[in-house]
């Protein structure tokens, strides 16, 4: 059984003592959570016996953290709860709930220091010191994890292996007893310095203890793989929850590497790569340290205790690293990278400018070496694209005019003829379109001041719709074409794809767009990263061109689906924003909403081939809506529409699984991305008009179905099958 990784902010929640369940509370959580550790560790596994330990305090904490958080831990648990009672791999799901409950206490801690820090001016010493005493007992669920040695990359690189112990453990309790020391508000100024340093100090080392957690799961990973198929799942489920923990501390300055390592902590074994991992993990922290350095540059001489809070973030972010850094570039870098950290904090402690410069250029000279030397995830074109790029460049050109006033109709057609009218017209051609005639017509109407706003968006939105084809053009023929053509005649259509990637890849970065409660509009969802999933798969397919390996066209045919499905996916995010746009200015401002409701059909017409062909009536309903009356305009009939056109590419796939499984096992898992990446499309509007328990089978079951192809485990196939099909009929009923 496996889970989805679901990206949500580690979040600065602060709360106050209220909203907090008490000390009493948490002790009880704790003796729960050890009840059940030891009940996890029965053969068999008592499912009804750990949702009994389960409710009560411990659930109430979890669900403290979700609605502070904003996540579903709850739903994950009880999901895996199930599992182990049906009987459907409960080792793994033991750890999904030991290693979920592992990330409620530390949140709890995350959440109540920070709220230490929020409320130090406000609120009572006895308060706060409660708030603290809460930390303490909430500590004590993760202790052992926290108190484990550091996992280092071996001098090959190949695997990893134990380094020394950063007892961050006795780190962690000692900073503890710094900030009950400040809590006294003997002196308030101090003190609250205190809180600042000490708060990153606190955090941090749990953050650090989850990431050895991960890189000590990934070496059992790489040791038990060859010999021993069912540890070796438990140990990548392990790491991935582990992850989790940590995820948005490496995704917001990493996002694509981040995808990478979940890609490898929720895929097949075979595809982990230690080196990758680190070196991934370590680009996003090296993004919080220079993040905190630029606060400390901001702070300094102005607010004395935000800078020594900003470099003791520096200096704590960076530790998390340094093991790997004196891997890499030896034990005199390390030490020279700590000793400017401490001159950091130093410096900040004095209020001193040219000494926190002094110290950062130190800093921030070594963290370059160090980034030279990880094994990063990157798209390195090696072909001539001049001819794409340059088009592009026109398009951001076009971009940059229409948003001037008035509209330059002259520059707009200059910027237009040369390499982007040749490539509008190659597609043209290519799919028997007219977006030339349209363009043109759509300049002329600028320049005689015909409704300009409306064709403004004719052309930019027509001119994406090219950019999308030609990657959907370019990478199709490198897949149809993968054993006939040269590497470099490959290599060079790729690229390409790529270089057109750039005009839209604004486009693909967009929110998810998702029913109100009373399904009557629109507003923002989470946001699914699409922009990075398409780099990352432009990455994998590039690499697979050199067709070293016998799996490499599958491969490039798996990297293509998480090019297509997910540009897409973004493009009916845009037909949705608009259709928001539409019902809110519909009533008071007329002509927004036509400018907003074209936006929404031109949108549309670039992925109106991909609900057609399984829903042709609600794709007519679709373009209806998109060019007729705005008052006809209603989001829950669009969205349903889009739903059912998806549903039916999902269920042609499953049908191409259940004909190739046992027979072509590259077939079966193409078409199982193809499911995963359908279901994404609609998951978040499955989870309002169902619940979140099934979004999280439904995600399990897709892990499931992938997992059983690559084993050829039919009974698990059967099982993962059933359960999706299922959740999509249950759904279907409830669209309109």
């Amino acid at each position: 059984m496996r889970l989805i990784f679901i990206v949500f902010g580690m979040g600065n929640a602060s709360l106050s003592a209220a909203d907090l369940a008490d000390v009493n509370t948490i002790q009880t959580a704790v003796t729960a959570y050890q009840t059940i550790g030891t009940l996890r560790r029965e053969t068999p596994i008592n499912g009804d016996a750990i949702a009994s330990a389960y409710a009560g305090a411990l659930q109430t904490l979890v669900q403290e953290i979700d609605t502070a958080n904003s996540l579903k831990l709850n739903s994950d648990i009880l999901v895996a709860i199930e599992e182990i009672k049906s009987g459907n791999e409960p080792r793994l799901a033991a750890q999904v709930i030991d290693k979920t409950l592992q990330r409620v206490f530390y949140q709890s801690i995350w959440n109540r220091i920070t709220a230490i820090r929020d409320q130090f001016n406000a609120a009572t010493s006895a308060e706060l010191v409660q708030i603290l005493d809460e930390v303490v007992a909430a500590f004590q669920a993760i202790t052992g994890t926290v108190a484990r040695a550091n996992e280092i990359l071996s001098d090959d690189r190949q695997t990893i292996v134990s380094g020394s112990n950063p007892a961050l453990d006795v780190q962690f309790n000692e900073s503890v007893a710094r900030i009950r020391a400040a809590l006294a508000k003997s002196n308030p100024e101090e003190d609250f310095g205190v809180i600042a340093v000490e708060r990153y100090t606190t955090r941090i080392a749990l953050a650090q203890a989850y990431y050895i957690g991960v890189l000590r799961e990934v070496a059992g990973v790489l040791e038990n793989r060859s010999t021993d198929p069912e540890t070796t799942a438990i140990l990548l489920k392990e790491g991935e929850i582990f992850y989790r923990i940590i995820e948005s501390l490496v995704a917001r300055d990493n996002p694509v590497g981040n995808l990478l390592i979940k890609a490898q902590l929720t895929g097949t074994s075979a595809n982990v790569v230690a080196d990758e991992i680190i070196s991934e993990l370590s680009k996003g922290f090296i993004g919080r340290v220079k993040g905190e350095m630029n606060g400390q540059a901001e702070n300094i001489g102005v607010n004395r205790v935000q800078a020594m809070a900003e470099a003791s973030g520096t200096a704590a972010y960076a530790r998390v690293f340094l093991p790997d850094v004196e891997v890499r570039l030896g034990a005199d870098v390390r030490g020279n990278l700590e000793t400017a950290l401490n001159n950091l904090q130093t410096a900040s402690s004095e209020n001193s400018a040219p000494k926190s410069a002094e110290a950062r250029d130190a800093i921030s000279a070594i963290l370059a070496s160090y980034e030279n030397e990880l094994n990063l995830t990157e798209y390195s074109a090696t072909s001539d694209t001049a001819f794409v790029v340059n088009a592009v460049a026109s398009y951001k050109a076009i971009g940059e005019l229409r948003a001037k006033n008035p509209v330059d109709a002259e520059a707009i057609a200059a910027a237009y003829t040369g390499e982007l009218q040749q490539v509008t017209q190659i597609i043209d051609l290519a799919y028997g379109l007219t977006i030339d005639q349209n363009v043109l017509a759509a300049i002329e109407d600028v320049r005689n001041g015909n409704q300009v706003a409306l064709a403004s968006q004719v052309i930019d939105k027509s001119l994406q719709r090219v950019f999308a084809l030609a990657i959907y053009n370019r990478t199709t023929l490198v897949l149809d074409n993968f054993d006939s053509m040269a590497t470099d005649e490959l290599t060079l259509e790729w690229d390409r794809a790529h270089a057109a990637y750039q005009a839209i890849i604004g486009t693909a970065a967009r929110v998810n767009k998702v029913l109100t409660e009373d399904k009557q509009t629109l507003k923002d969802g989470t946001n699914p990263d699409l922009d990075d999933q398409i780099t990352l798969a432009f990455v994998n397919g590039r690499e697979a061109l050199s067709k070293a390996n016998a799996n490499d066209r599958t491969t490039v045919a798996i990297a293509r689906e998480n090019i297509i499905v997910p540009l897409v996916r973004s493009f009916l995010i845009g037909v949705l924003r608009e259709v928001e746009g539409v019902i809110a200015n519909r009533s008071t401002d007329v002509d927004e909403a036509r400018v907003e409701q074209l936006e929404g059909d031109l949108f549309y017409r670039t992925v109106e081939v991909f609900i057609a062909q399984d829903n042709p009536s609600g794709n007519d309903r679709i373009k209806a809506q998109l060019t007729g009356d705005l008052a006809n305009v209603a989001a829950n009939e669009i969205v349903s529409d889009i739903s059912k056109g998806i549903i039916g590419q999902l269920r042609r796939n499953i049908s191409q699984i259940e004909s190739t499984f046992g027979v072509d096992r590259n077939q079966a898992l193409l078409s199982s991305e193809r499911v995963s990446l359908y279901v994404n499309i609609f998951l978040p509007d499955l989870e309002l008009r169902l619940s979140t328990q099934q979004r999280v089978e439904m995600q399990n079951a897709l892990q499931d179905l992938r997992e059983a192809i690559e084993t050829d485990n039919s009974a698990k196939a059967i099982t993962a099958g059933s359960t999706i099909t299922e959740i999509i009929s249950a759904y279907e009923n409830e669209l309109v």
